[in-house]
């Protein structure tokens, strides 16, 4: 068709005829667009408040795919990039009163302090058990994949090797990020010192800080190449000649880490507090050490509380090896017991702050023979249900009781000549006490039981979170049927503790370790450190 023809129309069409708009008086138009305001301004507000009242649907409009625990003072601390909205409606929140509010200006209502990003009281574990932890990742805020050790022995040349090769460590990352995509993966760097096996020239002793810095540019690499969230130093059994010299490696590191907005974890020995302080001085060192803790042996000697709180962002305590596989004092007994961690708990409040405070509990025990030399074992889940098919459980243990009510315990002298450390005591943890192979033997072990009444008293305490050693296939599953109560709020709240003089026994306190067994915790097996 032309364009400049007229179009044709049949005689029986009458073409359309353009509308022709009437004019509607003034005052009408001002009416309605008055009423569409007022009934979008009505819209508008109804909307607010149901998110308010429902900050999960804030998650469902921003469309962010979230794992988050229901049990608000265990979510983890790493949260999706805060949108725009979600700005706004904490600005909204901090300048409105809602019915859940204490009634102040500006106070916000439980609901949304329970969103918080940082959990109150924050999940994690050590690691090699991979699978194991594939199974129970959603359980945990952070979690320390045990992997990296040193290179040399006697001498260190600043090098690290790892557990897992490069293409591992990306792919599980990945995975466990999958799993839980809030979880913090922190890997350990540990090294157990002994004559065969030193921590020197890594921390810049002997002048080297080019290996020093060398040691430091290694774990950067690992933390950037990898995505980690961080990294934890667990580096034990120091002589005190490197207690000035580990302190500037952390303060080196930790500006460095800090730089890429990274954690810095820091492994501690267990310390309680002395009868009385005293000065120490050790060769190699500027200061004396200030000996306000009972534990007179190396490896507390060279970590300050006060001093790596300063640096790091978390500070935890190893409670555990109270009695440590040996037949010396204090033989024979539980790893971890409450009377025990009450008193590391009091002594480190004093020293790091609370947000910053872990206190990590054990998940295994010892088996020793009591009236022969026979070789000292250690115990997991699956050993004690075969040995308490040979004898006779306790829990809770009163080792005095025991002894009084054994006719043949007068031939356990493996236990006997420490029977003063268990004075007036009760354990919450369990023990089987059996016969093997001619000997008398007892077992201490972890189950659930004893887990949870220590997990109690840590939750009763103001302190930033809880780990142990280690997460396994081969702890008791009631283990994490407890972690799952705990994480979705289901267990009744704690009271807290009620703040107690220092009370110093010093026959609780941890012992100097055997050089056979830490030989044994330098192994290319990880697994049972």
């Amino acid at each position: 068709m032309n364009p400049n023809d007229e179009p044709y129309t049949p005689e029986d069409l009458i073409r359309p005829v353009p509308y022709q708009a009437k004019k509607q008086p003034l005052w009408q138009t001002s009416l309605v667009s008055l009423t569409w305001f007022l009934l979008s301004g009505i819209s508008f507000y109804l909307g607010l408040q149901a998110l308010k009242a429902d900050p999960k649907t804030a998650s469902i409009q921003t469309g962010t795919e979230q794992v988050t625990f229901q049990n608000t003072t265990l979510k983890s601390d790493l949260a999706p990039t805060e949108g725009a909205w979600e700005s706004w409606k904490k600005w909204w929140n901090s300048n409105t009163t809602s019915s859940e509010s204490d009634g102040t200006p500006g106070s916000v209502s439980s609901s949304e302090s329970e969103i918080e990003d940082d959990p109150a009281f924050r999940a994690s574990t050590w690691f090699s058990d991979y699978e194991a932890m594939k199974r129970t990742v959603h359980l945990y805020n952070e979690i320390h994949p045990f992997i990296y050790g040193f290179k040399g022995r006697e001498t260190n040349n600043g090098d690290l090797y790892s557990l897992w090769g490069s293409a591992q460590k990306h792919a599980r990352v990945a995975e466990l990020r999958s799993l839980n995509p809030k979880v913090k993966i922190i890997p350990t760097i540990f090294r157990w010192e002994n004559k065969n096996e030193k921590i020197s020239e890594n921390i810049g002793l002997n002048g080297r800080n080019d290996v020093r810095d060398k040691h430091i540019q290694n774990i950067l690499y690992e933390v950037d190449t990898y995505g980690f969230d961080g990294i934890d130093i667990d580096y034990e059994g120091m002589s005190c000649e490197k207690k000035e010299k580990f302190e500037e490696f952390i303060v080196i590191l930790s500006k460095e880490i800090h730089k890429r907005g990274k954690l810095l974890s820091v492994a501690v020995h267990p310390k309680t507090a002395a009868k009385k302080s005293g000065l120490k001085a050790c060769k190699g060192l500027k200061e004396k050490i200030n000996m306000d803790f009972a534990e007179n042996w190396r490896g507390p000697m060279t970590h300050d509380y006060a001093f790596l709180a300063k640096h790091a962002d978390r500070v935890k305590v190893m409670a555990y090896e109270l009695h440590p596989r040996k037949y010396r004092n204090p033989g024979p007994g539980p790893q971890a017991p409450n009377v025990w961690i009450r008193n590391i708990i009091t002594y480190a409040k004093e020293r790091v702050p609370a947000k910053k405070l872990y206190m990590a509990i054990p998940t295994y025990g010892y088996d020793w023979a009591l009236n022969c030399n026979a070789k000292i074992k250690a115990v997991y889940w699956s050993d004690a249900l075969k040995r308490q098919q040979l004898g006779v459980t306790k829990q809770p243990t009163n080792i005095t009781q025991v002894l009084a009510d054994n006719k043949n315990s007068d031939s356990w002298t493996n236990l006997s000549k420490f029977s003063w450390v268990h004075q007036g005591k009760t354990y919450e943890d369990p023990s089987i006490w059996y016969k093997s192979e001619g000997c008398d033997r007892v077992a201490f072990f972890m189950n659930r039981k004893a887990f949870e009444e220590k997990m109690t008293l840590l939750r009763s305490y103001d302190i930033g979170g809880f780990s142990f050693w280690q997460l396994l296939s081969d702890n008791d599953p009631g283990i994490n049927d407890y972690l799952e109560l705990l994480v979705t709020n289901k267990l009744p709240p704690v009271p807290k503790a009620k703040k107690l003089p220092e009370t110093p026994n010093p026959d609780v306190k941890q012992a100097p370790p055997e050089e056979g067994q830490e030989e044994a915790k330098n192994t290319q097996d990880l697994v049972k450190k």
